[in-house]
């Protein structure tokens, strides 16, 4: 009886405990699918944003890749926005261009596509310009168990404009460089789009900087050394218009992009895009939305441009657009971008910020001086109220479509000087921009600035009654001369070599010529350099010109311009 009794009691049991283990199992397998379901999905929904956002950086890179190709053969360089002017879903830009990730593609084994959503931008006019695009990318796929999973993030971004990186330099070239002949000083970095040559006697208080360069054949090597101070050794030189240190005082303060103490040479470099001056009409019409103006003696000499009768008086003559400004006796008085049709010669004290476009050439024919000019004391415990004092300091910007020559080219000596480093072989062929032809530089030039350059110049003679020059006849003209004749040009130049130009220089070929024993402050940017010295010559960059130094921040002149790195202004996800 006992025996048959527990024997009915234990199946039950049993039964019981396998009917738990089921449950239990069930539970658990049921646990394990739906974590399996939801780590599919949780998966397959990451892999999907990151594919998303993976889309949107590569659509980014390559908006602003075919922006720098844009830039890079623009003939303006200042309305270079207008690029992104012409839109659609699946394009960006002018000419056709079509963005690649702007239609469907494969990330990650997730589908995804990129469409663009809107463009605003700001205008030609703008001091800060910009363009900013919204994009959206859609990446969708498949969970494991079939279930679809879809992520959309949108993002605005900017794509402006900055002043070109090539400012950055006391001195560059777009071409080869070279420091020789001893007594050669920059306080600054210095660069070269080709090779660049120190002769070991020059002083780089900065860094130098060579660049490959196909079309020259180059590969980027720095030849030589250069002899550089210690922070102490710049401060106790008590050069007010070089740079400020970094650290700015023994407190030990950092100072981006100041002078710290030692000179690196970086050689074999990507070269960097240098803007060339094309169509002027972009600053005309930033000239007269700004109210631009030259004046001395209270008078107005130019509103916004200059297109009339130049020296000659003669509304047709051949010297039409040139324009002659003599600050030796009372400041010329600069407001802002001038745009100048033909030749600017230039001498004396200049005051104010802006900058003089000169659709060819632009002649200093003696010392130009700020002035109220910035200064950088050093050291400095208080370098943040130095910035706040510099930045109404005086600036002018020298920026020709064809040479900035240096001195009286017609004195004796000055060619003789000066040629070899004009003509070849130290000035090797290039191409020119298209807009250039209208001054004599049409497809190749062959590094030949002696030649003629199919322009004519004014001869003029002095009416001793009248008291003025007066034109007489005209003659070939030569890529260095100005349209404003040799007497002319003698008149105008200052007795003796020129020692101090307070200018940032710029053109599309050359700055040529003979100064004394000279000081430039601001910078020097050219294609070709051809300037003879004697004794020294130092070049002391303005930092107000940096791109990411304190002193450039709040400080804006009209010099050309060129992309910036674009920046995310906003970024989300949205629902599907």
């Amino acid at each position: 009886m006992k025996s048959s009794t527990r024997r009915g009691f234990v199946l039950p049991v049993v039964l019981c405990s396998m009917l738990v283990v089921g449950i239990l199992a069930g539970s658990a397998l049921s646990l394990i699918l739906n974590a399996t379901r939801s780590a599919g999905a949780y998966t397959s929904a990451t892999y999907c944003r990151l594919s998303a956002q993976s889309a949107l950086d590569r659509e980014k890179a390559e908006t602003l890749r075919a922006f720098r190709a844009y830039f890079r053969t623009s003939p303006s360089t200042w309305n270079l926005l207008a690029w992104f002017d012409t839109t659609s879903e699946t394009s960006v830009g002018l000419s056709g261009y079509e963005n690649p990730l702007c239609q469907n593609e494969s990330i990650n084994g997730c589908s995804v596509s990129v469409t663009l959503l809107a463009v605003t931008r700001t205008p030609v006019t703008a001091v800060n310009q910009f363009a900013r695009l919204t994009l959206r990318a859609v990446a969708s796929s498949t969970t494991p168990a079939g279930i679809p999973v879809t992520r959309v993030i949108e993002e605005t971004v900017e794509y402006g404009l900055r002043r070109a990186s090539v400012f950055d330099y006391a001195y560059f070239v777009n071409n080869y460089g070279w420091f020789m002949g001893g007594g050669v000083t920059a306080n600054g970095d210095i660069r070269a789009n080709g090779d660049l040559f120190l002769d070991g006697a020059s002083w780089v208080n900065g860094n130098a900087y060579a660049a490959a360069n196909s079309e020259l054949g180059s590969t980027g090597a720095i030849s030589g050394t250069a002899q550089y101070k210690t922070v102490t050794e710049y401060w106790a030189l008590g050069n007010l218009r070089a740079r400020p240190s970094t650290p700015t005082s023994s407190d030990g303060l950092l100072w981006a992009m100041g002078y710290d103490g030692t000179c690196h040479l970086n050689d074999y470099n990507e070269p960097l895009d240098m803007p060339f001056l094309g169509d002027l009409d972009a600053y005309r019409e930033i000239a007269h939305t700004w109210g631009s103006t030259i004046k001395q003696n209270g008078k107005v000499l130019v509103d916004a441009c200059h297109s009339g009768a130049g020296p000659s008086g003669l509304t047709g003559g051949a010297d039409k657009g040139c324009l002659v400004l003599d600050g030796s006796v009372r400041p010329i008085v600069v407001d802002g971008p001038i745009v100048v049709d033909g030749d600017v010669i230039i001498k004396g004290t200049v005051t104010g910020q802006g900058a003089i476009y000169a659709g060819r050439n632009i002649h200093i024919v003696g010392n130009i001086t700020n002035g109220d000019p910035p200064s950088w004391p050093k050291p400095d415990t208080k370098p943040e109220q130095t910035v706040k004092k510099n930045e109404k300091k005086d600036m002018l910007g020298l920026a020709a479509k064809g040479n900035i020559v240096l001195g009286d080219y017609t004195a004796s000596g000055w060619m003789n000087s000066v040629r070899d480093y004009i003509t070849p072989p130290f000035v090797k062929p290039y191409a020119c921009d298209p807009s250039d032809a209208s001054i004599g530089y049409s497809g190749t030039f062959g590094g030949n600035y002696t030649l003629r350059d199919s322009g004519t110049k004014v001869e003029y003679v002095y009416n001793s009654k009248k008291k003025i020059w007066e034109p007489s006849s005209t003659s070939d003209r030569r890529y260095y001369e100005s349209t404003v004749g040799n007497r002319r040009i003698a008149e105008l130049a200052q007795s003796g070599d020129i020692t101090r130009i307070d200018a940032v220089l710029y053109n599309n070929h050359a700055t040529m010529g003979r100064v004394g024993q000279c000081q430039f402050n601001g910078a020097l940017v050219c294609r070709d350099e051809g300037i003879i010295y004697n004794r020294s010559v130092q070049f002391n960059w303005d930092i107000r010109l940096g791109s990411t130094s304190p002193d450039g921040i709040n400080f804006f002149i009209f010099l050309p311009m060129s992309p910036a790195t674009p920046r995310v202004i906003e970024w989300q996800e949205v629902k599907p």
